[in-house]
């Protein structure tokens, strides 16, 4: 099939920047062309789209059916908002994201702003907002995407206009690696319109190709100044949310595109280059059928450890409900056992003593000499267990 190529875009001189190569400096800064209403393509890439939602549809199924669910969508936000924090450089271990997650619930945030819990509280408040905004009928478009930008920068509130990139933008994690300038100004605002109404108008595209495209388009707009790189990623999980691919947010497919990223800006560029955006519609459902799959085999994985767990321990009192939950939510401390499970302080020091004879968790200093207890097991599914990693 022969696939017509996008329209070209259209390039903006820039004033030197310092550190971009001579060579971006002389082409200029992108300003892509319009999305089109139609785009075919080719058989290949259906099927790939197709593998995709049919990935989507049995990993929702399964999430549904495991018992802690609302754990597996804690633990998949934290994770995303891992990746998002090394998207700007922060790197933090799960364990310790998690344990932030616990710390930061209790609405008593820490005064240090380096601090793990300040550093991914901005993109799970914005993960929240984006999703009850959804729950409640509003489409994934410019002002939603807005919002969640100014919650992802600490600016909660500040209209879209304000919150628009006026310099040229630069595309590209490293910065000694730049790979695309982007364009600002009037056509910023025009183009980003656009956008929005793009993605709001029905159509015959499949679900995840439209998906796919308009986080291309997102990308290289590049429309706010900051929070970018997720702003494309967390429009992705949302729209799968909107337009019913997904129930809720139990795919991480930021993990996913940062173990690929090199590939992930170099298809970017390529469409830029080419106009073969069919390339990067499989590219993407690629990313998501992996990590869809990969998610699914993590929830078996879970399931197999709650049964083990459930043979390990008496069949009656509240040792087994806390290991249950242990899969859902692998770190905890005693505040969290008590609140959870409606049990004193002491005996919820009990139980965590008895789990730990049992090697079910283990104790770790968190900072300020906070004692959280770990599941290990949930961990290692978590974030070392090559069947449970969508690996590029």
């Amino acid at each position: 099939m022969n696939v017509p190529p996008l329209p070209a875009g259209q390039w903006a001189p820039v004033p030197r920047l310092p550190g971009i190569p001579e060579a971006l400096l002389r082409e200029g800064a992108y300003l892509p062309p319009p999305l089109p209403s139609d785009l075919p393509l080719p058989a290949a890439t259906h099927r790939l789209v197709a593998e995709a939602e049919h990935a989507l549809g049995r990993l929702d199924e399964a999430a549904a059916r495991l018992r802690v669910r609302s754990g597996l969508v804690r633990a998949t936000q934290v994770r995303d908002a891992q990746a998002s924090a090394g998207l700007t450089g922060v790197l933090i271990g799960l364990r310790e994201a998690l344990a932030a997650d616990l710390l930061a619930g209790r609405g008593d945030p820490p005064v240090d702003r380096s601090a793990p819990e300040q550093l991914l509280s901005p993109y799970l408040s914005a993960y929240d907002h984006g999703l009850d905004r959804v729950r409640r009928g509003a489409v994934v478009d410019a002002g939603l995407v807005g919002e969640m930008t100014a919650i992802m920068t600490g600016r909660p509130g500040l209209g879209l206009r304000d919150l628009l990139r006026r310099e040229p933008g630069v595309l590209g994690v490293r910065p000694d690696r730049p790979y695309l300038l982007t364009a600002t100004g009037a056509h910023l605002v025009a183009q980003l319109e656009q956008w929005s109404t793009w993605v709001r108008e029905e159509d015959e595209q499949p679900r995840l190709a439209k998906i796919a495209l308009a986080h291309y388009q997102l990308e290289v707009l590049q429309p706010f100044p900051t929070a970018n790189g997720h702003v494309a990623r967390v429009f992705s999980m949302l729209e799968m949310v909107r337009c019913g691919l997904l129930r809720d947010q139990v795919l991480p497919l930021s993990v996913w595109l940062d173990d690929t990223l090199p590939e992930y800006e170099e298809r970017i560029r390529a469409v830029v280059d080419t106009g073969r955006v069919h390339d990067w519609v499989g590219f993407f459902a690629r990313a998501v059928r992996d990590q869809a799959l990969a998610q699914l085999r993590l929830v078996g994985h879970l399931e197999e450890l709650a049964e083990r767990y459930a043979r390990l321990l008496p069949r009656t009192g509240k040792l087994p409900e806390v290991a249950a939950a242990l899969i859902g939510f692998p770190v905890v401390d005693h505040r969290a056992v008590r609140d959870r499970h409606g049990v004193t302080m002491k005996a919820a020091t009990d139980l965590t003593r008895r789990l730990v004879e049992r090697r079910v968790l283990v104790p770790w200093d968190f900072r300020d000499y906070r004692r959280v207890f770990v599941c290990r097991d949930v961990l290692r599914l978590l974030a070392d267990d090559p069947d449970t990693t969508a690996l590029p």
